[in-house]
């Protein structure tokens, strides 16, 4: 059975779904310690492809998602007033997709709501010159569905990010998105 689930899933086509609106916020600090609270806008629907699925009667079912591209913008009000903050991930930003996956315990529906995490990669486009993190932005939350309507995610760690000349510039922590 699972042979034959596994090679079914292999010869599977990608499905491509949008999510239309979203708001997310960030702390960004800069090494000299000039820091903010950013509140993003989505300039774009986010696009994402639901990839491989792997099914365990332990372990149920675990979702494996690509997604293709976010971008971001947020208006300064401290580091740089009145200046814009535009952040892209994805094909767009780093130049590949980022990935998520969505696990659904076994005898339980994602309509009931299961863990969601993404990793993500960004290229934070500032005044000074454009940011990029070398380890995930790592993102937990709920979903009820995909696409992941009415889910909020978080971050709950501090990374890193550096300049074009891979110098550490700052970081990013208290991540949060609203779908």
């Amino acid at each position: 059975m699972k042979t034959e689930l596994s090679k079914n899933a292999k010869n599977a086509k990608k499905v491509t779904m949008t999510l239309e609106n979203s708001n997310s916020k960030t702390y960004l600090e800069m090494l000299d310690g000039r820091s903010e609270e950013l509140h993003f806008a989505q300039v774009a629907p986010t696009q994402f492809t639901v990839d491989d699925s792997e099914f365990s009667l332990k372990s149920g079912i675990n979702v494996e998602l690509g997604i293709l591209n976010v971008d971001l913008v947020a208006t300064s009000s401290v580091i740089w007033p009145g200046q814009t903050i535009r952040v892209r991930g994805g094909l767009q930003g780093q130049g590949a997709a980022m990935k998520a996956q969505a696990t659904i315990p076994f005898n339980k529906k994602m309509a009931d709501g299961v863990q969601g995490e993404s990793w993500l990669y960004w290229v934070i486009e500032t005044p000074e010159g454009e940011l990029h993190n070398k380890q995930p932005i790592h993102m937990k939350g709920v979903l009820k569905g995909l696409p992941p309507k009415n889910a909020t995610f978080y971050s709950d760690s501090v990374t890193p990010l550096f300049d074009r000349e891979n110098n550490q510039a700052g970081t990013v922590y208290g991540c949060l998105q609203s779908n």
